[in-house]
């Protein structure tokens, strides 16, 4: 997920939806490190090192390739990241734990950046339901994830949806405030939906922890309403872009009738 990209395309579609023409000097800023970095309990660690780009320029963001990254957990291991492309870094032998609490250390241009992330318990994703809804004066097609919420503990979710192999940029995240302790069925809408009879729709469910929730929710505001775009406050230290998350993944797939 590009962070930044959301952001510039959020501020332009505001900016260019108003029908008064208005002259904006779009001052080019200095490139900024973006950070996007994960520890899942089913795939090797990855780390996402890039440069942003100016509102000019295309969205092809630098990799950063001259970084060193390492993640270590309160045990005492360390686990250096090895650059396996260029802005790639990955660690094949680090598989999260849940309730283990993971910080990552990217040091790069001079200086030291920092973040830790707490996995959670995982909450199994039971099945994929379909229905059908009357959504903004047309019939549309939904995904329900069921799941049982824990009572005993707040539960942050975050799902992506892929139709047909294609990631749906919609942001889906929620809380357990509405669900704790019970079963959930709260649906993934999408307001301009293109999901159709036949189509295979997979689902990936992230158990999040509390400030990666808040942070995927601001850019989930940014993308419901765009009117003062700002960027989400990532849990990485030293001024930097975007986010680093430990948490649990699981998929299930799921064929619209």
């Amino acid at each position: 997920m590009r962070v930044v990209v959301y952001i510039a395309l959020l501020f332009l579609s505001v900016l260019f939806s108003c029908k008064k023409i208005i002259n904006i000097d779009l001052k080019n800023v200095a490139p900024q490190l973006v950070i996007e970095g994960t520890v899942t309990n089913s795939s090797p660690a990855q780390v996402l090192l890039s440069k942003t780009v100016n509102f000019s320029a295309d969205n092809v963001f630098p990799p950063v390739t001259d970084a060193t990254v390492t993640i270590s957990d309160l045990h005492g291991n360390v686990y250096p990241l090895l650059q396996t492309s260029p802005g790639t870094y990955t660690n094949n032998n680090l598989i999260g734990t849940p309730g283990t609490t993971y910080r990552l250390q990217v040091v790069q241009g001079g200086n030291t950046y920092t973040a830790s992330s707490t996995m959670p318990q995982q909450v199994n994703l039971d099945a994929l339901l379909t229905d059908n809804i009357v959504f903004a004066g047309k019939i549309i097609p939904i995904i329900q994830p069921q799941y049982t919420d824990p009572a005993d503990v707040a539960n942050y979710y975050w799902f992506i949806e892929y139709i047909n192999g294609v990631e749906n940029k919609r942001i889906f995240v929620w809380d357990d405030n509405l669900t704790n302790g019970g079963v959930s069925t709260r649906p993934l809408i999408e307001p301009d939906s293109t999901i159709n009879t036949g189509d295979t729709i997979m689902v990936e469910m992230r158990c999040i922890d509390k400030p990666i929730y808040q942070y995927v929710r601001g850019l989930q505001d940014l993308q419901n309403n765009a009117a003062t775009p700002a960027n989400p406050t990532s849990n990485i230290s030293g001024g930097v872009l975007g986010y680093f998350s430990a948490h649990t993944r699981q998929r299930k797939s799921v064929v619209i009738p």
